[in-house]
């Protein structure tokens, strides 16, 4: 049985969804790259501190939506956790790669 009519087809829309302000699901899809590597068969790599450099950036900027979601606040409050180095390393990989 093939998943795609009745899994990946409502998830792209339930993704876009979200994005626009409708809710299909109860929160949006994104991950830090530990996610993305138990999930996928991609590799560790250089990729996983740029993505989780802009991960914790967009969750520490969008902080107020975010903690208004019990499933997304702990996010938030595991960032509030981290050491000053450690933000501090976050930051600085994330403005190395902005564009």
């Amino acid at each position: 049985i093939d998943a795609y009519d009745w899994v990946m087809v409502p998830n792209v829309y339930g993704m876009s969804q979200f994005a626009d302000g409708g809710l299909m699901a109860t929160k949006p899809y994104i991950s830090g790259s530990s996610y993305i590597l138990k999930m996928s068969n991609f590799e560790k790599g250089d990729w996983c501190a740029v993505w989780d450099a802009f991960f914790w950036h967009f969750m520490n900027k969008h902080r107020i939506f975010f903690l208004s979601n019990p499933r997304l606040g702990m996010l938030v409050k595991t960032y509030d956790k981290m050491s000053e180095e450690k933000k501090r390393a976050i930051q600085k990989v994330f403005k190395e790669m902005e564009f």
